[in-house]
């Protein structure tokens, strides 16, 4: 599907030009020109009206560093599609990952909350067993679905002990039960 024609690529060109050199009307022109193809584009790889129009509403704020980075001779539609695609890929990694838990900020459970979370009367008994970080790091990993690489990073210890720490723990846990 052709979003924009030869004649409007021309145009498109020809307006990130004068955008680079600093004509501020030359932006309203190039909206009026490609949002909706922008805006397709955008939704064509978002499947989301909202996320669509935040990434085209991005483009159009930082028109001026992207028409910095413009150079002549190239394709400006295409060049403003890569960027679309790019801040989209960004959505997607930073949804990707895990999002970082603070435990001081966001430990929920302690040891004496234990009771809301733990019906079982034996579990309770082989979690009391622990001590803080044994407990810290059995929460995250069980409660929190962490990695022991987030775990690490937001307990500020290493992988390996972290992994040290999980396995005495689970030792502790089995000799209990």
């Amino acid at each position: 599907m052709q979003y924009v024609d030869k004649a409007g690529i021309k145009r498109v060109n020809d307006i990130m030009l004068s955008i680079k050199n600093g004509d501020r009307e030359a932006v309203a022109m190039l909206f009026e020109l490609i949002y909706k193809p922008l805006y397709h584009i955008a939704f064509k790889y978002s499947r989301n009206s909202f996320t669509a129009e935040e990434l085209v509403a991005e483009v159009f704020a930082n028109i001026d560093y992207i028409s910095s980075r413009y150079s002549k001779g190239h394709n400006a539609f295409n060049f403003l599609c890569k960027i679309i695609k790019n801040k989209y890929l960004n959505i997607i990694r930073y949804n990707n990952r895990h999002a970082e838990v603070r435990l001081e900020d966001n430990f929920v459970y302690t040891k004496s909350s234990l009771d809301d979370r733990v019906e079982d009367i034996t579990i309770k008994d082989a979690l009391k067993q622990l001590d803080m970080d044994e407990f810290r790091i059995i929460n995250c990993k069980f409660y929190l679905n962490m990695t022991f690489r987030e775990i690490a990073k937001n307990t500020g210890l290493s992988l390996g002990k972290v992994q040290r720490i999980y396995n005495k723990a689970i030792e502790k846990l089995k000799n209990f039960l």
